[in-house]
Formats: structure tokens, sequence, C-alpha cells
């Protein structure tokens, strides 16, 4: 089994050409802000001229400049973030720190800020560099931000997390001409009162305002929510990009367009509150505000961030921790050993909450225990863990992937449940292309004329590491009281005595008998293998 040994990954370095000869295109867009070349320039018009490749669609290159009335740029990530700053050219990642200063944390970020991803294989900031746009929430959990990413694509403005930031080697970086004013007087969008529509100058997006947060309002929500664009007010443009997109926690919401459902907005996601919990639980008492249509459905489909903590409303000691949208039982012994009590403990409406207890981990959810004290990494397949060997973790490519610490007590009893029966598994390196299905703990493979005859084909199939495979694979038996039926008889057999087999009859199935629901269909020669038991 894999140990955590955290191993900073080498990022492959993106190429980033000096500026080519030709002139890609022509862009018709009206000049942005009051700037000149390599002169002051305030944190909004910085946005408005990121913007305006948006607007533009300008489409990623590295060879050639892109002219437009911002200037000539090449448009690539550094030469977008180079026509941004107003730069009298189209600077590289690693000369683009030259005329900015390193920030300490993300959270000295400000908008018009870039992020420079650092290459630890080369020391040097060579792979791809990203314009700051402003916070989605207070708690600085996820970032707007404007980049020219890829061949293919154009100019976009996108939402990353602060894991996925941090996890990137993302450096924050400040234009050393960068000043906070606006050009023009607007108002903090901060300052308006709740139900206040606004916009920024440079985008045609409408948030309303609500307890300080920003909601987008679709073009669908217009009407039947009632909203009156011709009182929509104009605000700073950096701090509208700021304005968190979420409402606090606890927050009681119903959709504006009307319907008696409410919900509670906890970790940026909208939970239903029952009429039973609407009372019993004090959300009535709690100001009950109207949110954007589109803005709710989205908020209705969102999870909680993993890591989030969570207790009943209604009462009772249980905490549980959110993990890809399964809420998992932390013990007393786990509460403050595994540093859950220094956390924020989130009310949640209990409906909800017995729903997220029964909630799976997606299969291919990497965890390991959040204690340390099982130091192994484990891969979740169906509701069981498991394990992943350190030649499997890079070479497999789970290196890549997020790794979600979970309490220990939890994921013992996920690494001691075997991988449910009529479960189909495939080698996930693929160096193993022969077909199992599980049956009691036992892997047992098909052939590729079993495949198809015994309908496993239209069964979902899914990797799991070739170790632990080839371990499952080479079981004697499976375990007992497996039920079992191969396709040269009708016979069901009850997998007894330790790896032998009992004929059953019609008279063994029936309620508190035998489950015919649960018998799985192997290949004749695994039911021919296994000694006969009378008794």
């Amino acid at each position: 089994m894999l140990t955590r040994r955290f191993t900073r990954l080498a990022l492959s370095a993106a190429l980033v050409t000096a500026a080519g000869a030709g002139l890609l295109s022509t862009g018709s867009a009206h000049a942005v802000g009051i700037s000149t070349v390599g002169g002051q320039i305030t944190r909004s018009e910085v946005l408005a001229r990121a913007q305006s490749w948006v607007d533009e669609g300008v489409w990623y290159s590295q060879q050639g400049t892109y002219s437009d009335s911002n200037g000539s740029y090449r448009p690539d990530c550094s030469g977008y973030v180079s026509m941004s700053w107003h730069l009298g050219q189209s600077r590289t990642t690693w000369t683009l720190p030259g005329v900015s200063a390193q920030l300490g944390s993300f959270d000295d970020l400000k908008p018009g800020d870039a992020l420079d991803r650092y290459n630890p294989a080369t020391a040097q900031y060579d792979t791809h560099v990203i314009l700051f746009a402003g916070w989605v929430d207070g708690a600085h959990t996820s970032a707007n931000i404007y980049t020219e990413s890829q061949s293919g694509t154009q100019a976009s403005r996108k939402t990353y997390s602060r894991s996925y930031l941090n996890s990137q080697n993302y450096v924050g970086f400040r234009y050393n001409n960068i000043v906070d004013a606006s050009p023009t007087s607007y108002p903090d969008p901060a300052s308006l009162p709740t139900g206040t529509l606004v916009k920024a100058s440079n985008d045609p997006t409408v948030k309303l305002m609500i307890s300080g947060a920003g909601l987008a309002v679709s073009g669908s929500d217009v009407t039947p929510d009632g909203y009156d664009m011709s009182k929509v007010v104009t605000v700073d443009d950096a701090k509208f990009w700021a304005l968190p997109s979420s409402l606090p926690a606890g927050t009681v919401v119903h959709d504006q367009g009307g319907g008696p459902n409410r919900y509670v907005i906890v970790g940026g996601a909208a939970l239903p509150i029952t009429g039973a919990e609407w009372t019993a639980d004090g959300y009535s008492t709690r100001p009950d505000m109207g949110v954007p249509t589109s803005w709710l459905n989205a908020a209705t489909a969102a999870s909680l961030p993993a890591g989030t903590v969570v207790h009943d409303q209604g009462g009772g000691a249980n905490r549980y921790v959110i993990v890809g949208g399964a809420a998992l039982p932390i013990t007393g012994s786990e509460w403050t050993a595994d540093g859950y009590s220094i956390r924020p403990d989130m009310g949640v409406p209990g409906a909800w909450l017995a729903s997220a207890q029964q909630t799976v981990l997606p299969t291919g959810t990497l965890v390991t225990g959040q204690s340390g004290g099982d130091p192994s990494i484990y891969v979740m397949v169906n509701n069981s863990a498991l394990p992943i060997t350190g030649s499997e973790w890079t070479a497999d490519g789970y290196a890549g992937q997020a790794l979600m610490g979970v309490p220990e007590t939890w994921l013992g009893a996920a690494v001691a449940k075997p991988l449910a029966d009529r479960t189909v598994v495939k080698d996930v390196s693929g160096a193993n292309a022969t077909v199992h299905v599980m049956a009691g703990g036992k892997a047992v493979a098909l052939s590729g004329a079993d495949y198809t005859a015994l309908h496993y084909d239209a069964a979902p199939l899914v990797a799991a590491p070739g170790t632990w495979l080839a371990a499952a694979a080479a079981r004697p038996a499976p375990a007992d009281g497996t039920l079992l039926v191969s396709p040269d008889s009708a016979t069901v057999w009850l997998v007894t005595g330790h790896g032998g087999k009992k004929a059953l009859t019609a008279a063994d199935f029936g309620p508190g008998k035998y489950d015919l629901a649960k018998v799985v269909t192997v290949p004749t020669a695994l039911t021919a293998s296994l000694p006969t038991v009378t008794s």
C-alpha cells in the first residue's frame, strides 16, 4: 500500500515563444481606459482591458500579434497579461516578474494582479500566467480569473478554487504601476442596500445585492422575478468583480420567481428545508430572502465543499465531515485529535443530512486517513476502499488527482468492505486486459465470450489498482455465503465450508431466506472447480 509521501511533481513547462513577426488579426473594439503605455493604470482599467479580449473572442496563439485599439500584443497567456497591464511589449511568463512585485499570500491579491505558475523542475516561472479578477467569496476559497489558456480556446473569464491554484504552484504578482483609484467615481456595491441591482461599467453582467454579496441575474430571471432593469446602478468595477457570489452561511432563501420551497445556504450550496424543519429548527425566525431563480438553481445543484463539518440543526451530538457529497461520521476521539474541532461546525437540515449519510463517495475518489494513523492511500470503488501501491501511484495517474482526508474509523470500515458482488472490474493501468466480475471478494476472470454471454457487457466497467485486482483474482474461492450460478445449469450454489458448494432448491428462497437478487452469474469453470458438499 502506498504511504503518504507528498512529493511535489515536476510540472511540464509550456513553451512560451517570443513575439512572432506576423499580424494575426485586428480587433474593432474602442479603446479601453485612459492609461498610457507603461504608465500608471487603475485596477478597473486592467479588468476592462482584459474583458475587451473576452468580448472580442480573441483566439489563443503564440505566433504573431493581435491588434486592436488597446495595442498589439501576442495572444497567449503572458501577452494577455501584458495587454491588460498596458505594457510596452508582450512579455513572457518568466519576464513578467521583472515589472511586478511578488505577493506574500493569496490573501494579498487584488483585482488586476497576476498569478504566475512556478515550475519546480526548472525553478522558473515558465508554465502559465493568469489575471486575478477577484474572490468569489469572502472566505477566499475560489477566485475569478481571466486567461488565454491554450490553442483552440479564446480569452475567457473562469473560476478556479484556491486549492487548485495552490496545488499548481501559482504565485501572486502585482504590477509596479498599478493603482487602486478608479478613473470614475462609482459607488462601492457593498454600501448599497439589499435588493439593489448593480453592474460594472465594463461588463453587461447584472447582480442583485443581498447581505453584501452579488448574485448574478440572468436574462431569464428578469420577467418572472420582477426585476426592473431601468434601476441598475453602475458601481466600481474592481469592487463589483470582488463581490462574494455566495450568501453568508445560515441565510434562508426562496425563489424570487415564486414557490413555497425554502432553503438554507451552507458553503455556497442551497439545502432544502422540509415543512417540519421550518419551525422546529428555528428557520422561520430568520429573514427569508428572495434570490434570482437561475442563481438558486445553481446553488441547489451545488455540493458542500469537501472538509465542511456539519451537524443536524435539529439537535444531536453527532458530527460529520463532507467529502464528495457524502457525510462521513466523526467519532468522539477523532473530533479533537484530527483537527475537526477547530473548523466551523455548520448546522444543516436533518432530512438533507440523512440523505448525505446515505450518499456513496464517487468511484475514483482518492482517500487517506485524516489523522495519518493509516498512512496508506486508497481509491474508492463502489463504496469500498482499495489500496494503491507506491509503483501505481504515479504510473497509473493517481498522483494528479485530489487526495481527500477522511475519518480513520470510517476509512477502516471502507477498507474492510469487500467490493460488491457483480461489480465488473478491469486493471486501471491496462497491463492486464482481462475483465473480472466480483463474487464474494474474489475477482472472477471473464473471457471475451463470457463477458458478452453472461451480459456483463451491459454493466458499468470500473477501474481498480492492478495489484489489488491480482490479489482478488488469486483468491481460491468466493467467501462462504456467496450465491453462484453458471450457464451449464439452473442450479444455484451456496459457497460454504471454506470454498465448497452446496446446491439450493426453490424452497431455500423467499422472505427470511436466500435472495435470488444476490445470485452472481459466473463462468462454469469456477463452479466446476468447487467441491460439492451435502451438509
